[in-house]
């Protein structure tokens, strides 16, 4: 029983973090000598307005359910959740990262209620700023209708960079890591890689009445290298992880170990090597794909 339960509250996290949907860059703007380009003008070029007092836009776009068979879109309220500004003055980029939730005076704090990610990046020509690339709607992360908190930006080559999201799943003592990696590619922005990279239940294991302890972890590491535009990706995998089956005797924990490499093709990240274990929470993935 346990393992079904898990599996239904892993194939709900897994399904609304899949990215689904992209927007057309918006024009860009000019300021004067006295203005400087900030979260403001940022916001007010992606999605057509901005209310400073209330530090939000709205604009329609697709909630946590968006990548449903049918789904549509709505008015969403759009906040900033990360920026950062790099650079020279006169030729300076600036990076925005939003999220939304409906703008409706609905209920969106359940445990699956996951706002949208959206990214932007900006360059400076003079007085002039211009956006490079963006999506409105790359991904959902977070819950409780709130984002995520492990953000950053990371070095994917020497001249190149990423938004790193480690996006936490957590129910009932079992804690689930998602690794997102948002990447500026040809005018859009791509989720350039989606993985899990933690899965276990040492807060609510117990060995005496058969609850599987287990506790399971991909170390992420960039492969550094000058002469290419991009480095690869390795995952080590170790750790403990539940049974393949359900149907597994006896039912107990076993050891995993294993390795990935991944390498920069045409705006995302594509496994190029594999070697060792599957996880059971790999092993739902592929049977939520394959049914979607």
């Amino acid at each position: 029983m346990r393992i079904k339960f898990r599996s239904v509250w892993l194939a709900t996290f897994l399904i609304v973090a899949s990215g689904c949907h992209n927007e057309s860059p918006a024009p860009s703007v000019e300021l004067s000598d006295t203005k400087r380009f900030d979260v403001g003008q940022a916001m007010k070029l992606v999605y057509g307005n901005y209310d400073v007092k209330a530090q939000t836009s709205v604009a329609s776009l697709p909630k946590e359910k968006s990548c449903f068979p049918g789904a549509g879109e709505e008015q969403m309220k759009i906040r900033m959740l990360f920026n950062t500004l790099q650079g020279d003055a006169g030729t300076q980029r600036f990076l925005l990262v939003t999220y939304a939730v409906p703008a409706s005076g609905q209920s969106f704090d359940c445990h699956a209620c996951a706002p949208t990610i959206g990214m932007a990046t900006f360059v400076q020509n003079g007085q002039k700023w211009a956006i490079d690339s963006s999506s409105r709607a790359i991904t959902s992360a977070g819950e409780w209708g709130r984002p995520p908190t492990d953000i950053q930006l990371v070095q994917i080559g020497p001249n190149h960079q990423a938004l790193q999201i480690i996006d936490v799943g957590e129910q009932n003592g079992e804690t689930t890591r998602l690794l997102q990696l948002l990447i500026a590619w040809n005018g859009t922005v791509n989720l350039g890689l989606e993985r899990i990279i933690a899965d276990g239940d040492l807060g609510s294991c117990d060995t005496k009445t058969g609850f599987l302890c287990y506790a399971n972890y991909r170390t992420l590491t960039y492969i550094r290298s000058d002469s290419a535009d991009y480095y690869n990706l390795e995952l080590r995998l170790s750790g403990t992880d539940l049974p393949i089956s359900d149907e597994a005797r006896p039912m107990r924990a076993r050891k995993v170990r294993g390795k990935e490499i991944f390498r920069f093709d045409n705006g995302k990240y594509v496994r190029i090597f594999r070697q060792g274990d599957v996880t059971a929470v790999e092993v739902l993935d592929e049977k939520q794909k394959d049914h979607s």
